[in-house]
């Protein structure tokens, strides 16, 4: 039976594995919040957000939950990664766009983050995602 891939480099399982445990993080995030399954005074990020529109909490529901499914698809090498990629970085800047026309602010975010600053890793963890899978797509690694 002849092989349809070429063999995986040596860095794609340690990126994937990154990868999903940066959105599971993000997915574990939003079950607690959304679930209120949390204690009081545990760090959350999706509870900080001014999520106050419903197009806003989908599209971050997006981003959290197709940036997941991405991770999980690029560790099994399934090419369906470079599109959910791609969707989640969009739903993550409609949420980042639409937080900084609003003028939000967070200030409970964890660790003191600046809201500007996990916006933008939002954005570029995903985006990053894309480019890293695109390139094992173009070379065959991805099936």
């Amino acid at each position: 039976m002849a092989r349809t891939t070429a063999p995986a480099p040596a860095h794609l399982t340690p990126v994937a594995l990154v990868l999903l445990l940066w959105q599971g993080l993000l997915a574990a995030d939003y079950i607690v919040t959304r679930f209120v399954l949390g204690q009081p005074g545990w760090p959350q990020i999706m509870a900080n957000l001014p999520l106050d529109t419903l197009w806003m909490r989908v599209c971050w529901a997006l981003a959290v939950w197709l940036g997941f499914a991405a991770a999980f698809f690029l560790t099994i090498r399934d090419n369906a990664s470079v599109l959910l990629f791609f969707a989640a970085a969009v739903a993550a800047g409609a949420v980042a766009v639409g937080l900084t026309l609003a003028g939000a602010t967070a200030p409970g975010l964890p660790l003191s983050v600046p809201l500007n600053l996990l916006l933008a890793v939002q954005i570029l963890v995903p985006l990053l995602g894309w480019l890293y899978a695109r390139a094992l797509n173009r070379t065959a690694v991805l099936h």
